[in-house]
């Protein structure tokens, strides 16, 4: 029997706390299962979703099927000096097993929330560190033709916060290369990194992390939220943080304000500065 729920709510899979009913709500094993399900209800459409750090899901719920993976995408061990790694392991759980191991340059996912799937996804970064920098293959399922694929590194275009992996295909393990370092340095750069992220960014609120990309390298997306003066709108009860005002604050019940608030922003930064802003936040649902 599947982990299959039906009229599922949502609300408690993203850090929003808000969002409707999946229709169905699975939660595959491991890839056999994932694969079984998929191959005997090819009519369904599919969402997958991680920790649901970037999530919006809308108050009317998903007629999609939202797939969250389980146990056995969780795991994550060494070997032929690289670490293989479950798409479904944290992206903190891996730098903590990078510092255990002393293996350098995974220190930066301390300090992002959600996990590996999603990060390469969406070649998640900070610090100037992006899952591109470490990627060596990913490893999933094509949900279209029903068969196991990889993709090195070099089959794979990364750029800045999207990759260019198939629609069709689902991220199930990530395979990434290990240099060894100091444990003593990894750990005091984590703490770094950990401290001007505490500094910067809000925490202890129901966020979606950061709202919107950075349109390019010499102005960022919080620049033009504040001059445009659209930090300090407000729907319903969803608000830009004070403290960095690329993040929204969730302080009600209801995704459509949330929704709301990213729409009228977008329209204002594109009125005043001709400049369209990119939604980092995935919204999901029926609208």
């Amino acid at each position: 029997m599947y982990n299959l729920k039906t009229n599922y709510n949502l609300s408690k899979n993203s850090w929003f706390g808000i969002g409707g009913k999946a229709d169905k709500f699975f939660t595959p094993n491991d890839e056999n299962e994932l694969l079984d399900y998929i191959r005997n209800n090819p009519n369904e459409k599919y969402f997958v979703i991680g920790s649901g750090s970037n999530i919006l899901f809308r108050d009317k719920g998903c007629k999609e099927t939202i797939i969250k993976l389980g146990k056995n995408f969780r795991n994550i061990y060494i070997k032929d000096n690289q670490i293989i790694c479950g798409s479904g392991v944290l992206k903190n759980q891996l730098s903590k097993f990078a510092l255990d191991n002393g293996f350098v340059n995974f220190e930066f996912l301390s300090c992002i929330p959600g996990t590996v799937g999603g990060g390469v996804s969406m070649n998640a970064g900070c610090f100037k560190n992006e899952f591109k920098d470490i990627v060596e293959e990913v490893r999933g399922i094509n949900i279209k033709n029903l068969k196991f694929v990889n993709y090195n590194k070099k089959e794979i275009k990364f750029s800045y916060r999207k990759i260019d992996l198939p629609d069709d295909f689902i991220i199930t393990t990530v395979i990434f290369k290990i240099n060894h370092g100091s444990k003593l340095k990894i750990k005091d750069k984590i703490e770094f990194f950990k401290k001007q992220k505490e500094t910067a960014q809000p925490s202890k609120i129901k966020t979606g992390g950061s709202t919107f990309k950075n349109p390019d390298s010499k102005i960022k997306a919080w620049e033009l939220i504040q001059k445009s003066g659209c930090d300090k709108k407000k729907f319903g009860k969803a608000k830009f943080s004070k403290k960095h005002c690329n993040f929204i604050e969730n302080q009600g019940n209801s995704s459509l304000d949330i929704e709301k608030l990213i729409n009228f922003t977008i329209d204002d930064v594109k009125k005043k500065f001709n400049i369209v802003l990119e939604p980092e936040i995935k919204i999901i649902g029926e609208k």
